[in-house]
């Protein structure tokens, strides 16, 4: 943990030491901080089975371990949410939507030593292989917008984004898809009132315009 105030009062040449250090995990692929809850998610770790290493962030000075979802083994990316979305059975609970390499898994993590399992959502994508890598909701939290890093790479479609209609979190259907100008595998994308940005390999980065969801 890093306190980024201390930044303002250093000048250039500064060798800074940590805020403070958690030890419940070594290596991770990701940490992913819900800032309205206080709970920072790490994926890909060596805890957990690499699936959601809960850590509660109440005093960002003495991080501690909250809980595991383990369910479906390794997750490589994820976005949590206090969901505020069409589907008003969850509606105010905080969900995580997990990029599980061939699925993405939707969880209710509300009551951290109890985290539920909401669904498992398959897809096709075209090219035989899948790796699905990471997404993020719309702002309306009605539709998933998420990368495969495989499909670009098994055969020779354009970059291919899909959206999944997630209005009820139980289920899940694609909406549609998005082909890109280049043939580029996609990576990471994040979305911002009407746009999505996404950062793709060989193309840099794209902005796209939400214009019909579907």
């Amino acid at each position: 943990v890093f306190d980024l105030e201390g930044l303002l009062d250093e000048g250039t040449e500064t060798a800074f030491t940590e805020t403070a250090h958690y030890a419940g995990f070594g290596y991770a692929h990701n940490i992913f901080v819900n800032e309205e809850t206080g709970y920072a998610y790490a994926v890909g770790t060596s805890t957990c089975s690499g699936g959601l290493h809960f850590v509660h962030l109440g005093n960002p000075r003495l991080p501690t371990f909250a809980h595991c979802y383990s369910s479906d083994g390794y997750t490589h990316d994820v976005q949590c949410v206090r969901y505020d979305g069409p589907d008003t059975k969850y509606r105010g609970r905080e969900i995580c939507f997990a990029s599980n390499e061939n699925t993405i898994t939707i969880v209710d993590v509300s009551e951290k030593t109890a985290p539920q399992t909401i669904v498992k959502f398959t897809y096709e994508n075209g090219s035989g292989r899948k790796y699905t890598h990471q997404g993020w909701l719309t702002e309306d939290h009605a539709y998933f917008i998420f990368d495969d890093e495989a499909d670009e790479r098994a055969s020779s479609l354009p970059t291919q984004t899909f959206v999944v209609d997630v209005r009820t979190l139980g289920q899940p259907v694609i909406a549609g898809t998005h082909f890109g100008r280049t043939r580029a595998v996609d990576h990471n994308l994040y979305v911002k009132e009407d746009l999505v940005y996404q950062a793709n390999y060989r193309a840099g980065l794209n902005v796209l315009r939400i214009r019909d969801i579907a």
